[in-house]
């Protein structure tokens, strides 16, 4: 399994297909996330306990798991992007 999480074996285009996929993530995850926070956030406190009862606590969870996504696909492609960068090094300095 460590071998598995080991990116320094992929093919660079792989890592750079598997960077473009990541990004791809966070774009659908974070898309208008800012918004939705923000009017949930708003339905909670204006009307308090409906709102919970409503969904609206379900719904605050949804959109705190989405940002917990969005932050490991954007981890996962600055890990692609820092082993292209040593791999371009790598080849420069040869």
């Amino acid at each position: 399994m460590k071998r598995f999480f080991d990116i320094t074996r992929y093919p660079g285009l792989f890592i750079f297909v598997l960077a473009g996929v990541s990004l791809a993530v966070v774009a659908y995850a974070t898309y208008n996330l800012l918004n939705l926070s923000m009017a949930n956030l708003a339905f909670l406190r204006k009307h308090g306990l409906v709102a919970l009862t409503s969904g609206g606590l379900v719904q605050f969870v949804q959109i705190v798991l989405s940002g917990i996504v969005a932050l490991a696909f954007f981890l996962l492609y600055k890990i692609c992007e820092s082993e292209l960068i040593l791999r371009y090094r790598r080849w420069i300095g040869r």
